[in-house]
Order: structure tokens, then sequence, then C-alpha cells
């Protein structure tokens, strides 16, 4: 009996420590500190796995061919680093995509232990924390002349990826009210669409409003205490803009946008012609870029996971990403189909979100598991509507 009680409370212990390190991970982007929270999770639930391995089954409602999909591709992009310049990056590689499945199985496992209202708290609560760190942290002066970057140490580094954790605060924000009908919580989903607005991103904005238009076109009906708490949200959101004069200020930033759209379409064309040198299978895992594009910028990231692909993975790579992303949005189709369209929205704006943002996925925690991985988990995840 007592060594029933151990194995127990290394469940226990597992799951409690992922939460932990959900929550953290979003607050303190890559610290070493809280991977180790992911590690005392891992080795937990393997020892758990261990000592119930004559009793331990497979849960047959959760998506394992998807699964399997994202192994292959995993396991594809960690062997091209046995045609780099250090193949021995191979074993790191191996190691990442087992934490990535881990990761992926854990936030299913907690959302059927804890539910999911406990583990999108969770997620909305580590953003907004973000955000206010941030707010208190930032250069005051330059708060509305400049991006909001460069404020709380632990927030992502790249001011695009902090307005995808924004956004995904917001959407984690609007299933919160949806599971407990807090719609109070609109008022701080506003303070992080205005967030958002002040880090003057246009990918994560776009990919935001493009995701909840879709989740909309789903609904011919509106409850009226809905539409009474988003005219509150936007009300907020318009005086901000009133009292502060940011309105040109974003403006600006939305027309310069076109001119600067050319610059990322240098750096594809320039990406994409080195894939075309090593078209089938790739450069290899460790292939950055390295030129000056035409303001004289040192680039080295492709500013797009999908053109990464094919450097790195080449065709073959590419056809194992599609089946990836198709694997997810069957997945975000049968939940939007399932009354959990917020979810569906969730992975749609991560796939909008990296067309223009990043270098690849795999890799320690980080930016990624947050804005790549997540998703796809909360649409592998095995609970119903």
């Amino acid at each position: 009996m007592s060594f029933l009680k151990k194995s127990e409370s290394l469940e226990v212990i597992s799951s409690v420590s992922f939460m932990a390190f959900l929550f953290l991970m979003t607050i303190f982007t890559g610290a070493g500190k809280v991977s180790n929270l992911f590690h005392l999770s891992i080795s937990s639930m393997m020892m758990f796995w261990f000592i119930q391995r004559k009793n331990f089954s497979y849960p047959g409602s959760y998506p394992w061919k998807s699964i399997g999909v994202v192994t292959i591709f995993l396991i594809y992009y960690s062997v091209t680093n046995l045609w780099t310049s250090y193949p021995i990056n191979i074993v790191s590689t191996l190691k990442h995509t087992v934490y990535l499945l881990f990761f992926v199985y854990m936030f299913d496992y907690c959302i059927k232990r804890y539910g999911s209202l406990k583990v999108y708290s969770f997620i909305f609560s580590g953003c907004f924390i973000v955000l206010i760190l941030t707010f208190i942290l930032v250069d005051k002066n330059t708060i509305l002349t400049n991006r909001l970057e460069n404020g709380f140490f632990g927030a992502p580094k790249n001011v695009i990826d902090l307005g995808g954790y924004f956004a995904l605060g917001i959407l984690s924000a609007l299933i919160i009210a949806r599971e407990s009908g807090r719609h109070w919580i609109y008022l701080p989903a506003s303070l992080l669409f205005i967030g958002l607005i002040l880090t003057q991103s246009r990918g994560p904005l776009l990919s935001l409003l493009v995701s909840l238009f879709v989740l909309l076109a789903k609904y011919k009906h509106v409850h009226l205490r809905h539409v009474f708490y988003i005219l509150i949200s936007i009300a907020a959101i318009s005086l901000f803009f009133y009292f502060t004069d940011y309105g040109s200020e974003f403006y600006e930033r939305i027309i310069s946008s076109y001119a600067q759209s050319f610059i990322r379409f240098g750096i594809w064309h320039h990406a994409i012609s080195e894939a075309f040198v090593h078209p089938y299978f790739g450069w290899g895992f460790d292939k950055q870029l390295t030129f000056v594009n035409s303001i004289g910028q040192h680039v080295i990231t492709t500013h797009s996971i999908y053109v990464s692909a094919f450097l790195k993975g080449g065709v073959v790579g590419v056809l194992f990403m599609f089946s990836l992303i198709m694997a997810g949005l069957y997945q975000a189709y049968k939940k939007y189909h399932q009354g959990m369209g917020l979810e569906a929205s969730i992975y749609l704006f991560s796939l909008m979100f990296f067309v223009t943002q990043g270098m690849f996925v795999i890799g320690g925690p980080g930016e990624t598991w947050v804005l790549f991985w997540l998703p796809l988990a909360i649409v592998f995840s095995s609970r119903k509507a």
C-alpha cells in the first residue's frame, strides 16, 4: 500500500511541477531554473510509468496517429544534423524531441486532471504578469514613441514574440470567460490588447484578428451580455487612444509596414535561393542565414519557420512540416465543431504568426514552446466540450 502511495505521489509531483513550469515559462522565458521544473516533471512521470508499467494503459481518446506525425517530423529534423558540420548535435536535438513530445502529452494530462479553467488561468496569468512587469519596468519616456520592448528582463527579447504572448493571453482570457462566466476578465484582456498595440507588431495583431474573425463566423447569435462586455473593452481601448494620442503613431507604423514588407521578401528570396542548392534534404538542422540585406542589416534568421523548414530539411522536410500542420488543422477542425472554437483559434493564430516570424521550432524551452507547441498541444488535447 505504501509503495502504491509513493507511485501516486510521483504522479502528483509530475503534474504539479508541469503546471508550475507552464505558468513560469511565460514569465521567465528560457530561464534555466524554470526548466528544472520541467525536468522534475518528466523524471517523476517516467518513474511513475516504470512503477505502474503492468497497469499502465494508453488513453484511447488521444490522437496517437497525429502524435506519430509529430514524432516523424521531429526525428527527421534531428537526423538532418548528420549532414551538418556538427553531426554530434543529433543527441541534443533528439533530447529536445523527447521533451517536446512529453510537453504535448503532459498538457493533455493536466487538462484532464485539473480542468481547462485552471490550466488556462495559469497561461493567462503568466502572460498578464509579463504585461504588468513590462509596463512597470519599461522606460516611460519612450513607451508611446518606441516599441514596447527592453522592459521586463524575463520577457521575450524579440518584441514580436512579446506581442504573440499578449495575443495568447487574450485568447486564454476568452476561454476563461467561456468556462467560468467571469466576464470581468475582458478588462485585463483589453490591457493585453493595448500592450499588443504598443509592441507595434503587425504579425501578432493581424493573426489575432483573423483567428477571432474565423471564430465569430461560426456564431449567428450573440448574447447581449457578450456585446456589453465587448463594448466596455472597446471603450477602454478607445479611451487609451484618445488620451494618449497614440493613434497617429500606430497609424504611421501600419503605413510604413508596406515598405518594410519588402525587406522580409528579400530575406525569403535569399533563403529560398540558398535552399535550392540542396533542395531534397536541405542543409541540415543548424543552417542559418549569413548575409547583409538591402538596408545593411546582418541577417541570420529566415523570419518564417516555413521557409526555414525548406532551408534546413529540403522538400522532404517541407512535406513533414506540412503533415504536422495538417494533423493540427484536423484536430482544430474537430475542436471547432465540438464547441471549442477558441482552442481552434489559438492554433490558427499560431500558424499565421509564424508565417513572418521565427527561425525554427525545435529547441529547449523558450518562445516557440509557448507560441507553437502549446497551441499544438491545445488542439491535440482529448478533452471535449
